[in-house]
């Protein structure tokens, strides 16, 4: 029996050892890799991110119509500043979750795999969310953001964020100078995988994060070595921009939302309409339809006309495109930047650079727009030329303003910094004042009260949408 019970053992281990050799190798499931590789993350992390600030109900309802582009013929609570709790705590989760923190977790791979450019191209997606949320919000969570073990960040000051954001692209721009590893161009929804446009993206958006400080804080040595440095967008092939599909879910969200949605409500804004007949600009027969009578009007901001919907020029069909690119950041933009610190003394140059960079925005805008050849004869009006120092800050402001039609947050942050155009509240506003900021997410009040409590103790008046944040005018 003895013999038995140790012969009985013997063949345990035997069989034991056998299954346990190359038991890795063998239950290994090539189909299904362990590690995840780093750029398989970035076309989501970019597509996730222009979804959240194009959406219309959000950077239509509390963008594009809070910067008096486009105004609603019905159903405009949050056109008249009553917005959605819900789709305010949806930016703030959907940034946070899925751009912010899936970028660190693209930053982790592509420094396991050695891939400095990826590293760099998830540090300048991080940026990005990072100047969203503070400049829609006010101060955030930033420094022990995804920390672990940490489920209740302070928040930072604006300043703070800032200071980290310009880091981020300033590290950015070191790891593309000499990085190493590839930016496979299926994965890359912005540049097809081109290091050379990341990098320029890298300094023209921390040429953008200096200026919306640039009144609050001395940042002049340090554009001026971007514009020396010659790595900003030139040209409109250097625009960071996606390209939608021609059928949802994966189409443009404007066109998802009012034309697969049939939300027809959208009009354009009678602000806008009115601005551009003054001026004799093309561009409004791109951004704007005609009416049932044939001609384009706009609806006053506030205004309810229900039973009238067809009276009203609703967005042109070239912003209705389901293709229609879903811009980060445009080479217009950066000019009409590098035109204002020219003009105010930042850089060097003076009124003359002022004007090159002002009549390179307008052009860059018209060919956006499919109209370029029209820019030429349009920047001799002289209603358009620019005069004196405050002249042209006006006429800048403006003309970028108008450059931003589509980008409804940035349009609207863009006039928060600037103070042009001038602009009134609403029919019917629920607030005395034009919005200068987002409420908290709603979940924050519960989940993390301390801190909650501490950033709102920092803003003026509390967490109100007319609290005015640090780098406002």
């Amino acid at each position: 029996m003895k013999k038995i019970s140790i012969l009985f053992i013997a063949l345990i281990a035997l069989f034991s050892a056998s299954c346990d050799k190359d038991f890795e190798t063998v239950n290994t499931d090539p189909n299904n890799p362990v590690a995840v590789p780093a750029h398989l993350l970035l076309g989501n992390i970019v597509r996730v991110n222009q979804n959240a600030i194009y959406g219309m109900q959000q950077g239509g309802d509390m963008g594009m119509c809070w910067a008096q582009h486009v105004s609603k013929v019905q159903y405009n609570d949050e056109e008249r500043y009553i917005p959605r709790r819900g789709a305010i705590d949806g930016i703030w989760n959907t940034l946070y979750a899925s751009v912010i923190a899936d970028s660190q977790s693209m930053y982790t791979l592509a420094e396991n795999e050695g891939n400095t450019n990826l590293q760099a191209v998830s540090l300048i997606l991080q940026a990005n969310g990072f100047q969203i949320l503070t400049d829609l919000y006010g101060p955030i969570p930033y420094t022990e953001f995804n920390k672990s073990g940490n489920l209740k960040p302070v928040y930072d000051s604006q300043e703070v964020v800032y200071n980290g954001i310009i880091d981020l692209l300033t590290q950015a721009d070191a790891l593309l100078a000499s990085g190493s590893g590839d930016i496979p161009s299926s994965s890359d929804l912005v540049y097809g995988g081109d290091v050379t446009k990341w990098r320029k993206l890298a300094n023209s958006l921390k040429f953008k994060a200096l200026m919306r400080i640039s009144k609050v804080k001395n940042v002049n040595t340090q554009l001026q070595a971007l514009v020396n440095a010659g790595k900003l967008m030139s040209s409109n092939t250097d625009s960071a921009q996606i390209s939608y599909l021609a059928a949802q879910p994966d189409a443009n969200p404007i066109y998802e939302t009012i034309v697969y949605g049939t939300r027809a409500e959208y009009k354009m804004s009678s602000v806008l309409v009115t601005k551009l007949e003054t001026l004799n600009d093309n561009r409004l027969n791109v951004f704007a339809a005609l009416n049932n009578d044939d001609e384009i009007v706009g609806n006053i901001p506030g205004e309810e006309n229900p039973g009238n919907y067809n009276g009203f020029s609703s967005l042109g069909s070239f912003y209705l495109d389901p293709k229609l690119p879903g811009v980060i950041l445009s080479n217009a933009q950066v000019q009409f930047l590098l035109a204002e610190a020219a003009n105010e003394g930042y850089i060097s140059g003076g009124s003359e650079a002022a004007t090159t960079y002002y009549n390179n925005g307008i052009t860059a805008s018209f060919t956006f727009n499919d109209i370029g050849p029209l820019a030429a004869s349009y920047i001799t009006q002289g209603n358009v030329i620019l005069g004196n120092q405050a002249d042209s800050r006006q006429k800048i402001a403006e003309q970028s303003w108008i450059a931003l039609f589509g980008q409804g947050f940035e349009a609207w942050t863009e006039w928060r910094r600037t103070g042009y155009p001038v602009l009134s509240t609403v029919v019917g506003a629920a607030e005395s004042s034009i919005p200068s900021r987002l409420y908290y997410n709603s979940q924050e009040i519960s989940l993390n009260k301390v801190n909650y409590q501490a950033a709102t103790a920092t803003l003026t008046g509390g967490d109100k949408l007319t609290s005015p944040l640090w780098w406002m005018n």
